[in-house]
This record gives structure tokens, C-alpha cells and sequence, in this order.
């Protein structure tokens, strides 16, 4: 008879598993599906100890089905640098996809818990000084397959001239646009040309293909525009509209980039 662990604190899974009457790995699916309260509040961790004077229930329309992956979608603010790590911690995700920054556009009606924001990798990240649409995953085959089509699909850029610029001649304005949509090379590989247009006297809409690291910013260079904001507004067939700056939302089911 084991009398060191009587009475001690036990794992939630082992205590969960006890309470269904099912396996233990079917009580974590259980917990991590945000299923599980301990005292009234939900815990999302297996291993979170719990006493015998705690009371544990389980939500009536429980499943213990594997949590899919959810791709996330955020509005990334300008001036907010991301992390060079492969994956965001936990604080991050803490800070950037908390519940009140969840946007009221969301129609995926999707209950968040804390095992969709384990390990998201950022696709495409955006520089520091860039604001848009960014996609989040924790899928591994989801990030190679985006990584290896990604030069086929389009994103459309706005892209708003310095304070204090004035709208320029006609002859510059077309010679900006010649320079924006000339080829350029990545890597060795050809980048077919962007098609760009003024959308205001002030405002460029750039769309190209793929997001090879600093090439937007070459072929700003390349036309020698002083620039304010740059702001990613679709990648593909997503675009960022209902999301405001720092907001997030699950991406659709049936939504394809």
C-alpha cells in the first residue's frame, strides 16, 4: 500500500481519467480541449495538481477528439517588432491574442483555448516598421506547404508616402509606378512583376507574389520613395478587413489563401 501519496495532490488527467472512466490520455484531450474546471475555473494543463477537497467537473458536451490546428490571423501594429525564434512564447501570445483583443468580426465561433496558441510559428513575418495581416500556425506541414507555394500567391500592400511629401508631377508619378513593376530576382529565382497603381496622391496599392524577405523594401528603394506606412492588406484570397490594429481572429474553414 502506497500511504506517502494518500491524501497528496494528484495529477488533473489522473483524477479526470477516474471521473469518466476513461483512459488517461483521453482525460488530457479532455483538459487541453478546455473541458475541464477545477473549483469552478477552467485548467487546460494535465499536470496541474489538484486535492481531494477540490471538486473537478467535466462541461456536459465534452469531446475528447484531438484539437485541430487553428490558423490565427493579427492585425500587426507598426512599430512592434516580432521575435527571431522559430515559434512565439508564451508571453507573447499571452499579450497579442488575449480574449479582449479577439476581434468582434470573428464568425468562426470557435471557444479559444490555450492548446490553438502552443507553439505558433508566424508566416511571412512582417519588418518592425510594417503593419497587416499576418497568419499564425502550429502546423508543421501547414508552414511547409505555405513556404513552398508561397511564391504563387499574391499579397496587396498599401503603401503611404512621408509626412510633408507633396503629390509629385504626373511624370513622376508614372515613372514610381515603371520602377515598382519592373522584374526583379530572389535567390536566383525570377519574381514575376508586381502590378502597382495610385490609389490616391499619397497612397500606392502594391500587389505581388510571394514574400521573399525584404523585397518589398528593394523595390520601394528601387523607386526612391520616402515611405510612412506600409501595411499588408491580403495575402492571397484572406484579407485583413474587420481586423483593427493588434486585433485577432481564427481563420475560417472555408477560407483558402
Amino acid at each position: 500500500m502506497n500511504t506517502a501519496a494518500a491524501g497528496e495532490p494528484q495529477r488533473l488527467a489522473k483524477r479526470v481519467a477516474a471521473l469518466m472512466g476513461c483512459s488517461r490520455s483521453e482525460a488530457e484531450r479532455f483538459i487541453t480541449g478546455g473541458w475541464v474546471r477545477v473549483d469552478g475555473q477552467v485548467v487546460e494543463v494535465p499536470e496541474t495538481r489538484v486535492s481531494d477537497h477540490q471538486a473537478v467537473t467535466v462541461d456536459a458536451h465534452a469531446s475528447p477528439e484531438t484539437l485541430a490546428p487553428m490558423p490565427v490571423l493579427w492585425h500587426k501594429p507598426a512599430g512592434l517588432p516580432l521575435p527571431e525564434a522559430l515559434h512565439l512564447t508564451d508571453h507573447l501570445v499571452r499579450r497579442w491574442f488575449s480574449p479582449d483583443s479577439r476581434s468582434p468580426s470573428d464568425r468562426s465561433r470557435i471557444r479559444p483555448v490555450r492548446a490553438h496558441f502552443h507553439r505558433l510559428q508566424p508566416l511571412c513575418p512582417l519588418a518592425t516598421d510594417e503593419s497587416g495581416l499576418m497568419v499564425f500556425t502550429q502546423s508543421t506541414p501547414i508552414a511547409r506547404r505555405f513556404l513552398q507555394q508561397g511564391l504563387e500567391v499574391e499579397h496587396e500592400w498599401l503603401i503611404d508616402l512621408a509626412e510633408g511629401l507633396g503629390p509629385g508631377e504626373a511624370d513622376w508619378r508614372a515613372g514610381v509606378l515603371r520602377s515598382l513593376q519592373q522584374p526583379t530576382s530572389w535567390q536566383g529565382r525570377h519574381q514575376p512583376p508586381a502590378r502597382a497603381s495610385w490609389q490616391s496622391d499619397r497612397r500606392i496599392r502594391l500587389v505581388v507574389k510571394g514574400c521573399p524577405p525584404g523585397h518589398l523594401h528593394r523595390l520601394i528603394e528601387r523607386a526612391t520613395l520616402s515611405v510612412g506606412l506600409v501595411r499588408r492588406q491580403r495575402i492571397g484570397r484572406v484579407a485583413l478587413t474587420g481586423l483593427e490594429s493588434g486585433q485577432w481572429r481564427y481563420l475560417l474553414p472555408a477560407e483558402r489563401f
